[in-house]
């Protein structure tokens, strides 16, 4: 069924890319997603994603999104003054897997800084901040590197 659905969502993708709604275009879009579909089910199988809510996890890159455009404007202001280069281990509370390597991308993808690597629930991050505005303790690092991604994604895991 999930086939089914991929086929489906490519084919419209290519209509919209293509800007035409006619037989040819929809039928070429219908080939192409179902050779692509079965191509990577063939070659690159993938485990099946459970635990995550799909409404949540298809929401999260327009957070995302959001947060990089912060971040930039932060590291920004952390460049022309002080800026401060540590490697920090965090602590993550999601239990599923593929959400945590969205969390460890997510992390990677946000300006200033970089995750090197992910041991269960452990990810060493190599993380930049202004000097004037480092964090006392352990647990403000981890929500100024985490904070905010975390809770969108654990939003996404179903309990």
């Amino acid at each position: 069924m999930s086939k089914i659905y991929a086929i489906l969502i490519l084919t419209a993708v290519w209509v919209i890319l293509q800007e035409s709604f006619t037989f040819p275009t929809i039928a070429v879009g219908l080939l192409i997603s179902i050779v692509g579909v079965l191509f990577v089910h063939r070659f690159l199988p993938m485990p099946k994603l459970s635990g995550i809510k799909p409404f949540r996890i298809i929401l999260y890159p327009f957070y995302l999104l959001w947060q990089l455009y912060a971040a930039d404007i932060s590291v920004i202001k952390t460049i022309f003054s002080e800026p401060h280069i540590e490697v920090v281990k965090v602590k993550t509370k999601l239990k599923n897997n593929a959400l945590r390597l969205v969390l460890v991308n997510s992390i990677t993808l946000v300006p200033g800084s970089l995750s090197l690597d992910l041991n269960d629930d452990e990810i060493t991050v190599l993380w930049m901040g202004e000097k004037s505005k480092l964090p006392n303790a352990n647990e403000d690092m981890e929500e100024m590197i985490k904070g905010k991604l975390e809770r969108a994604l654990l939003k996404a895991q179903k309990d």
